[in-house]
């Protein structure tokens, strides 16, 4: 598989998560509006708000995918699909997810050159059901997440489509859309976008009681990637629209970095543990699971102690001296001020404190700390502010720079000028004042790269500049920025 045929696909369900996502390096993201998405509790985007989305993803080269993915009404579909789908499509809206096949014909016959992707709750398991996709006229299916590579690939061998699979983030206990249980017991239907998530409360079964039996560990592929590739995965995805910018950005960069190893060199893949322990500390549920990747459903799939994120193990509890209050714990990470530790004891709820002082991995800290604590309780770090205030960093300020080339010409008696285009076609031209011959102090060429040379805050960077500047001239410095 070559390099352009392949797309990290990274989830929006804020502008901040997208700003995070481009800037840790996707190729597009998925974004639900105000309207019509299967996480309507996400700070999903409306209106001009959108469209200055799809703008900000056009920008670097970004696809964006808007998510139309729960079962429409009548009079949805009716009087109020086509106005909430118009000014993103002029606007050049890359794609839309559609659950609904009464969607899918509509945005056909509305917007006939619009890409329709067939959503992962369309329970896509096989072949046939990805060949009557196209011939519906999706132009990619989103594979339902209980497929092997195996069964991916059979899909890929047989069908003429566009493969996105799931690579990464929270699975659902049962296939994605098919739940009716939210609203059963909810009262909150999770095909209108909805879910209650009752497959993260506690049941009870053959003597097991009060544990979260239905709740899966989050899938983590990246040590996989070379199978799901070699499957024929197109676009590799990775689910989190409820999830913060900075987890967004973190797992983007993470399989952005892996992705363009693999393709450095296939034959020397290996993923450094560093990045393993990244991953888990920006969520996990007691561990990863491949999903059905490279396994069956099983035990090792679930996480039933805890349905939230665990953070990272960090150490064990090495003496509790309730009179003073003092817990002794042994290290194994580093820890920093603001880090959030939480202690496993014996009985819940489990007691949780804030890190005060720097520490290296192996030392033996001692914090103020009251609950029912025993000696090897399991110490978690539930928040990592070093790596939270890194990961902010990346999206807080346009990291990612677009190159653009430019000309500059600076001729005695002609007036200043500069073009600057980038590798998308796209040129500006603009000019100045007249260019005078100089006095005592001629305007350097040196000098005039430098300003021309400077971006600032915008989001790109002048990878080339030709020039073409007579040697005793001048131009006043205020034109020569004005003209930039």
């Amino acid at each position: 598989m070559e390099k352009k045929k392949l797309e990290i696909l990274a989830p929006a369900g804020s502008f901040e998560s997208l700003k995070a996502a481009v800037h840790a390096g996707t190729d597009a993201v998925y974004m639900g509006g105000s309207r019509f998405g299967a996480r309507a509790y996400a700070q999903n985007p409306e209106g001009d708000r959108l469209l200055e989305a799809i703008d900000y993803a056009h920008l670097y080269g970004v696809k964006l995918y808007l998510t139309v993915n729960t079962l429409l009404k009548d009079k949805e579909l009716e009087g109020e699909l086509y106005d909430y789908l118009k000014p993103c499509v002029e606007h050049g809206l890359d794609a839309v997810i559609v659950q609904d096949t009464g969607v899918m014909k509509c945005i056909q016959r509305w917007f006939p050159e619009l890409d329709i992707h067939a959503s992962t709750q369309m329970t896509i398991t096989g072949k046939n059901g990805a060949q009557l996709l196209k011939k519906m006229g999706a132009s990619r299916v989103v594979t339902a997440r209980e497929l092997s590579a195996e069964e991916i690939k059979d899909i890929h061998d047989n069908v003429d489509i566009e493969i996105e699979s799931f690579v990464h983030g929270a699975l659902c206990y049962c296939y994605s859309g098919q739940c009716l249980l939210s609203s059963m017991i909810g009262g909150r239907s999770g095909n209108r976008g909805r879910c209650a998530q009752p497959c993260r409360l506690t049941y009870s079964m053959n003597g097991i009681k009060d544990k979260y039996l239905l709740s899966p560990k989050d899938m983590c592929t990246v040590e996989a990637i070379p199978d799901i590739l070699d499957a024929g995965v197109y676009s590799l995805k990775i689910e989190g629209r409820m999830k913060s910018p900075e987890y967004v950005a973190g797992v983007t960069r993470i399989y952005r970095k892996y992705i363009d190893l693999y393709f450095e060199n296939p034959e020397e893949y290996k993923v450094d543990p560093v990045d393993i322990k990244a991953l888990q500390q920006l969520f996990n549920r007691g561990g990863f699971t491949e999903g059905y990747y490279t396994s069956f459903a099983g035990r090792e799939m679930m996480s039933i102690e805890r349905p939230k994120s665990w953070g990272l193990k960090v150490g064990i509890v090495d003496k509790y001296l309730p009179k003073y209050k003092k817990v002794t714990i042994r290290t194994r990470e580093p820890l920093v001020p603001g880090d959030g530790l939480e202690i496993w004891t014996q009985t819940e709820p489990h007691v949780g404190t804030n890190v005060s002082k720097h520490s290296k991995a192996g030392e033996v800290i001692t914090i103020t700390l009251e609950g029912d604590i025993n000696k090897n309780d399991v110490v978690y770090r539930t928040f990592g502010k070093a790596l939270q205030d890194e990961l902010k960093k990346t999206y807080e300020k346009d990291t990612r720079k677009l190159p653009i080339y430019g000309m500059l010409r600076v001729k005695e008696g002609e007036p200043i000028s500069l073009q600057l285009w980038d590798n998308g076609g796209n040129s500006v031209f603009v000019s100045g004042s007249i260019v005078e011959p100089a006095g005592s102090s001629p305007m350097l060429p040196m000098k005039l790269r430098e300003n021309i040379s400077k971006m600032g805050a915008t989001p790109f960077v002048l990878a080339d500049l030709q020039t073409d500047i007579d040697r005793y001239i001048y131009v006043n410095i205020s034109e020569v920025n004005r003209v930039r």
